[in-house]
């Protein structure tokens, strides 16, 4: 992603006024000053509780491909919207016959697998059975960030990740030109444990850089920020893997 991309948080709780000011997405907070911000540099809209005011302008943006995600206090994701791309492309034809046909189910697994060794290596983990390495690794993550963080404060962390990163992994994967609703979805659940994997490294890191991390809005919200890039790049290289890997079937 560009970037000149950003992605916004609102809080509902201390929103004044939200509306559309021309090319631009104005939003006014309690004692703060206007701020104009360009669609064309909007990539995603996050919405903290629900906004008394500026609904309709939200529903704009949606309808200019930018998705609107609406999360509770404590970070579950609870709806978003979208805007749906019409027009198929090729990788919907593969994935549509995933079911019927071995050999399109085995190079898809072949590169589910080498996808999520690909992320590890990234990370510096070369070591452990190759169907086990990804399990592993996450496991060893997720045990430490609970050691430090405690088993009520990792919950509210997962909440969160797992809502921004379904709405983010979507948001590409539609992009991409995957429209079929079964395709999408077999791509997101199968996707998301891989991703998971860079956002809870980095939630590692932050924790052990600072002591007194706290989880709440702000904090998750930076981690992930420090890694969207990242997974927006990799999802996307990872995407055209697939679809050449697929049509070289034919």
């Amino acid at each position: 992603m560009s970037e000149s991309l950003m992605s916004v948080t609102i809080d509902s709780r201390k929103l004044k006024r939200m509306d559309m000011d021309g090319p631009a997405l104005r939003v006014i907070m309690q004692s703060r000053s206007p701020v104009l911000f360009p669609l064309r540099r909007l990539a995603r809209i996050y919405v903290l509780g629900v906004p008394q005011h500026g609904l309709e302008s939200l529903v704009f943006c949606a309808e200019q491909r930018i998705p609107v995600a609406f999360f509770n206090f404590n970070g579950r994701l609870r709806c978003r919207l979208s805007f749906v791309q019409e027009v198929p492309a090729a990788i919907d034809h593969w994935l549509e016959h995933i079911a019927f046909d071995q050999h399109i189910k085995n190079a898809y697994r072949e590169w589910l697998l080498n996808q999520g060794l690909n992320v590890l290596s990234q990370l510096g983990v070369t070591q452990g059975a190759r169907e086990a390495r990804v399990r592993l690794f996450s496991d060893a993550l997720r045990g430490y960030c609970r050691r430090t963080l405690g088993e009520q404060a990792l919950k509210d962390a997962y909440e969160w990740i797992d809502g921004l990163l379904l709405v983010h992994l979507e948001q590409v994967i539609t992009n991409f030109g995957c429209t079929h609703t079964r395709a999408r979805q077999m791509l997101t659940d199968d996707l998301k444990p891989i991703c998971e994997i860079l956002l809870i490294h980095g939630l590692a890191e932050r924790i052990h850089q600072n002591s007194g991390f706290r989880v709440d809005a702000k904090s998750m919200m930076d981690v992930y920020h420090r890694q969207s890039e990242h997974i927006e790049y990799t999802v996307r290289r990872m995407l055209i893997q697939l679809q050449i890997r697929l049509e070289s079937i034919i």
